[in-house]
């Protein structure tokens, strides 16, 4: 028999605090570089509270969950109908919490749309080739994407950080767009299409529990992207 499963929609916050002594540690280590970004995004016109959120929202929100699903399973124990002579349907329930993540999908999200709409549209073929940019890395992030059961999304954290700093550096270069609009958003986008929203199936047909959009090994790949592009940004606008 087949497990069958229903999805509701439901609404809930929850945090998923790590160790205090690691964030401590992590905040140490990348700090003097986060003050670097935000001081060059500032010098270069963005607003203070814009390069605030894009150097240290995402990372101090990735730990605040939006609960937006729940999906339960009903499962027969095909092990113990067998020891029956009459047909007796005995089914256990599990369910899964989809979430979306605030520093891993929410703020990305925002931002992308904000810098797309204020940078790149001004030029009809700067955002056809962000557009096919975009639907080219989240194809190739979603092939080599994985799920791994009780763990979660997994991928390369290289992957979407070569695919932005290539797609940025041809449409700097050839067609003069925004190199901060361009990378992070390209960056943030496609590694949530292609990690996530493109897996959602694959998640809700073998992932039970926690699982959440823009969270876990994939926030990875999405901050580590952002901050690159930002660092990409930063070179550009000082160096040329």
């Amino acid at each position: 028999m087949s497990t069958r499963y229903d999805v509701k929609p439901r609404l809930g916050i929850r945090f998923s605090l790590p160790m205090s002594i690691l964030l401590f540690i992590g905040l140490l280590v990348i700090s003097p570089l986060l003050l670097f970004i935000f001081l060059v995004l500032v010098s270069i016109g963005i607003q203070p509270l814009l390069a605030l959120t894009l150097t240290l929202g995402s990372l101090l929100t990735s730990y605040v969950n939006i609960m937006i699903a729940e999906v339960t399973y009903y499962m027969p124990f095909t092990d113990l109908i067998k020891f029956f002579p009459i047909p007796i349907i005995i089914q256990r329930v599990d369910k899964l919490f989809l979430e979306v993540n605030v520093g891993g999908a929410v703020i990305p999200i925002v931002i992308s749309i904000y810098l797309i709409t204020e940078y790149l549209t001004k030029s009809i073929v700067v955002i056809v080739a962000f557009a096919a940019s975009l639907a080219i890395s989240s194809l190739i992030i979603w092939q080599s994407s994985r799920i791994i059961p009780n763990i979660g999304i997994t991928l390369p954290t290289s992957l979407p950080v070569l695919l932005t700093l290539i797609f940025t550096l041809i449409a700097t270069t050839l067609l003069h767009a925004n190199p901060l609009a361009f990378s992070y958003s390209l960056g943030s986008l496609s590694t949530l299409l292609g990690a996530d929203i493109l897996n959602v199936g694959r998640v809700i047909r073998t992932m039970r529990g926690y699982v959440s959009i823009g969270g876990a090994g994939v926030f990875d790949g999405i901050y580590i992207t952002s901050l690159m592009s930002l660092i990409l940004a930063s070179l550009y606008r000082v160096l040329l």
